[in-house]
């Protein structure tokens, strides 16, 4: 899920959220993780069921991408005892506008259908299908590394942006091992086609660059993708919504074979991910930590340099205050810490609500590629960071809106997020 497209589906993890909580009858435990308790409803019964279909309005953004707003729509078939759902078709699109350089742009556009199965013949596997088409217009280039150049003063917005259009399919199975840990498997399959504009960073780099940037952008004509996921989760938190408590650590290897006229990239990309979760005055205190390790290997596509667990380093799920495709690099390192505070809780439109304060800072650091270029990285530390605070509002037991504010020495002059759900 590009911070571009996590500022589509954390607004939609809303609406979906909202979705379950309007529809499910009964909350089963999740049949990943016992942790996760189940609340009170009634026991499973095959012959209470019944269709539910919602559609919602959606409206959010970041100062990366603009604001914007969209629609989701979800059918899902409802029988008591299961959660939440025992299947799940929902459909959403996007679209966000930014002003700059005196015109309007359209930065993001994003649509996709996906069908989702928390059980297959009612044991702990969990099935997702789903097509997606995206296209963002304005994204980042400045250079490669973590001493890559700023955005240049008095140059025009576009000659540091690049467009990528990207409709792909995806299939993917999860199952439980035992409790708590469970395995992935899944395919994937991208169509790109990159816009770069004469005069702009990247058309110079690819015709004048040095031959270690020259190959690290590789080609920008029309391409596909094909890639296999593995991975293995731990998951032993409270919550999934909300968390106050336990760990969630996920490892994920994706292996796209490529090699051919069609599929030209042959790569690899490993990603770990840790986040823990301490309570220091349950509920009200909670210390959230993540840190994250993220490589890529072989020819990799440039536009994945930026990005980690599709997503970006910079940006609203990622080191905020640094804008979102402003460091591209094989190998990142990043950590981010959070203070969580549950302050007041009222109730509001027949449900409660929950509001609190967070305080975070977030840091990490990219490199150019595996092995050493102080030319693209430099030579001392190189740390990206940014510090700020946020408020969450929880409604209900599902969903949390989150709106932070964080300064960075790369932020201009700060940068602002709106979503919802936890970064993590």
């Amino acid at each position: 899920m590009s911070s571009r497209r996590l500022a589509l589906r954390g607004i939609l993890a809303l609406a979906g959220s909202a979705l379950t909580a309007m529809a499910s009858p009964a909350q089963a435990s999740d049949p990943l993780n016992s942790s996760d308790k189940p609340t009170k409803g009634e026991p499973a019964d095959a012959s209470v069921s019944r269709n539910d279909f919602n559609i919602f309005p959606v409206a959010g953004g970041t100062t990366d991408i603009g604001i914007g707003g969209g629609y989701f729509a979800g059918l899902a078939h409802l029988r008591k005892g299961y959660d939440p759902y025992v299947w799940n078709l929902e459909s959403a699109g996007f679209v966000t506008f930014k002003y700059d350089d005196k015109k309007v742009s359209l930065p993001y556009q994003d649509v996709y259908l996906q069908l989702t199965v928390p059980r297959i013949l009612d044991a702990p596997m969990r099935l997702e299908l789903k097509a997606e088409y995206s296209a963002e217009a304005t994204l980042m280039y400045t250079g490669l590394g973590d001493h890559s150049p700023p955005q240049p003063s008095g140059v025009p917005t576009n000659l540091t942006e690049y467009g990528r259009t990207h409709p792909e399919v995806v299939a993917a199975m999860r199952w439980k091992f035992i409790d708590h840990l469970s395995g992935l498997v899944g395919l994937s399959y991208v169509q790109n086609w990159l816009q770069v504009a004469s005069g702009s960073k990247l058309a110079e780099d690819l015709a004048t660059g040095s031959p270690e940037v020259k190959a690290l952008l590789g080609t920008t004509g029309p391409h596909a993708v094909a890639s296999l996921v593995s991975g293995v989760e731990w998951d032993n938190r409270e919550s999934e919504v909300s968390t106050h408590s336990g760990s969630l650590h996920t490892f994920n290897v994706k292996l796209s074979p490529g090699g051919t006229a069609a599929f030209p990239y042959r790569y690899g990309h490993a990603t770990l991910i840790s986040r823990v979760f301490i309570p220091v005055w349950r509920p009200r205190v909670t210390l959230a930590a993540r840190v994250v390790g993220d490589v890529y290997f072989g020819d990799t596509p440039f536009y994945e340099l930026a990005r980690f667990d599709d997503t970006y380093l910079g940006g609203v799920n990622g080191i905020r205050g640094v804008p979102a495709e402003r460091y591209y690099g094989k190998a990142k390192v990043f950590g981010n810490l959070e203070m969580r505070t549950e302050i007041v809780s009222f109730k509001a439109l027949g449900k409660p609500m929950l509001f609190g304060f967070v305080a975070f800072l977030d840091g990490g650091r990219v490199w150019a590629d595996l092995s050493p270029h102080p030319e693209l990285d430099g030579t001392g530390i190189g740390l990206k960071y940014g510090v700020g605070g946020g408020l969450r509002l929880l409604s209900g037991s599902a969903f949390v809106l989150r709106a932070d504010l964080a300064w960075s020495p790369d932020a201009s002059p700060v940068g602002a997020y709106l979503a919802v759900g936890e970064m993590f």
